[in-house]
């Protein structure tokens, strides 16, 4: 008896189920783009930490002139390295440069901060410092995006995109990933979400009470209602658009961020409104200040966001290349550090004193640090790019205070070999603080599942922890 197939049985019968396979990946893709919103999600396990500030020093500050003193620099101050030094510089000197500046023990654990950073050394015991980092990268655009992304090179998600991805974000009408500031050689990309849906990218947004985001606030010349009337509209196109492409992650991202604008003209401007802030709130912060008042002003807002419920907030510490002391450290790092220390310490110390550094993590790190050695004869020298070693630091949810891990050898130029700690290792700590096994924080992208990690050997610092 002769019986003709159907399309569907065709399909099912043939190329092994291709049609059924087909089918089960669109309902499985489906079922992924709930995921792609910013609500919150359980971590993997118990987290200690809710949310992080991630204050990102780009440019490679110099931390042993800051907070990792070498005392034989001074030894052989003007006399060649005991030792070959690889600068990136063909032309690279191997005279060595002690420290211009003094340092002080502070806090209870007696550890040596520079003199130019005299509010962080009131904060130090909060801390514990990672003394052994390295990277295998030593220009700027590639260390940073090693650093931000775990990629040494652009199109992959940054760090606050992939817990924005696994955590979501408590509150609906703020980004779960914040970016304040300017100071990355890479730009936006240093908080982009790359491939992850564009939800999870981070919002560039300014301590400013009147426009804290671009084009956020309602023009003037329109009015509540019309205002009203324009986005009622815009929801309809969105709604009969998805209905003719439901699996279209990017239009679905749109019409989220649209929405979440919109949410957001009232609480981004109520947050970014520091004057409701007390005047002893203020001074802590230095937001008065000349040199330090608009980096205060970023960590006073860092506060705020995170006590709002933001997940995810990076501090951009410095303008561009500032950091970068190839010539005049003498004279540029001073004013670098005056611009940075008071409200670092202040922001360490206000979510103390609120019982939130318990459950907020704060990481401070640059790309890379810099050389013992002078990078030319100069009348005012500078230090090279060092990516082998140099120090970062965390405080606040489940980390150790006044710990130190690991250290960099006599003249702080290279991370001793037992105690290296890479990006990826940082990653993973940062992630496993969060409830996350960054081992599975996973996403399929282009036939396999990406991660932040990636193939990169990481562990977790577990010495830190507490």
């Amino acid at each position: 008896m002769n019986h003709k197939l159907s399309r569907r049985e065709a399909l099912k019968e043939t190329a092994l189920g291709f049609g059924g396979l087909a089918f089960s990946a669109m309902l499985a893709q489906a079922a992924e783009t709930k995921f792609h919103s910013l609500a919150p999600r359980q971590p993997h396990f118990a987290a200690r930490a809710k949310n992080v500030i991630f204050l990102y020093v780009g440019g490679g500050p110099s931390t042993i002139d800051m907070f990792d003193p070498k005392p034989l620099l001074r030894k052989y101050d003007g006399k060649p390295a005991p030792f070959e030094i690889k600068g990136r510089a063909l032309n690279g000197s191997q005279q060595i440069m002690a420290s211009p500046w003094e340092f002080t023990r502070s806090g209870q654990s007696g550890r040596e901060i520079s003199n130019l950073l005299p509010h962080f050394q009131k904060v130090v015991d909060k801390v514990s410092f990672v003394r052994s980092m390295q990277t295998d990268r030593i220009d700027h655009s590639t260390a940073q995006f090693t650093f931000v992304t775990g990629r040494g090179f652009t199109g992959f998600p940054t760090l606050g995109s992939w817990v924005n991805y696994a955590l979501g974000t408590e509150n609906q009408n703020l980004p779960g990933f914040v970016a304040l500031g300017e100071g990355a050689s890479i730009g936006a990309r240093a908080h982009s979400s790359a491939w992850l849906p564009p939800v999870f990218s981070g919002t560039s947004m300014r301590a400013d009470a009147q426009a804290p985001i671009y084009d956020l606030k309602r023009p003037d010349n329109i009015t509540a209602e019309q205002q009203a009337r324009l986005l009622d509209m815009v929801k309809e196109l969105n709604r009969e658009q998805k209905a003719k492409y439901p699996l279209d992650q990017d239009l679905e991202a749109r019409i989220a961020n649209y929405e979440l604008a919109a949410r957001m003209q009232l609480e981004a401007l109520r947050v970014a409104d520091l004057s409701h802030e007390s005047e002893a709130t203020r001074k802590m912060y230095g937001v008065d200040e000349k040199v330090s008042g608009q980096y205060g002003k970023l960590c006073l807002m860092a506060r705020r966001l995170v006590e709002s419920g933001v997940r995810f907030v990076q501090i951009y510490a410095g303008g561009g290349g500032n950091w970068d002391t190839h010539s005049n450290i003498a004279g540029q790092l001073p004013g670098l550090c005056q611009y940075v220390d008071q409200g670092t310490a202040a922001l360490l110390a206000d979510l103390d004193q609120r019982g939130m550094l318990k459950d907020t993590l704060v990481v401070w790190s640059g790309e890379f640090g810099r050389l013992p050695t002078i990078e030319a004869a100069t009348a005012a020298p500078g230090r090279d790019h060092n990516p082998y070693g140099f120090n970062m630091w965390m405080a606040g949810a489940g980390v150790k205070r006044g710990f130190d891990f690991g250290q960099t050898d006599e003249l702080g130029y290279a991370a001793v070999p037992e105690h290296r700690v890479g990006h990826a290792d940082i990653h993973a700590t940062i992630q496993h603080l969060l409830g996350i096994d960054y081992q599975k924080n996973t996403f399929f992208h282009e036939g396999r599942d990406e991660s932040l990690v990636g193939v990169t050997p990481a562990r977790v610092l577990k010495d830190v922890l507490l």
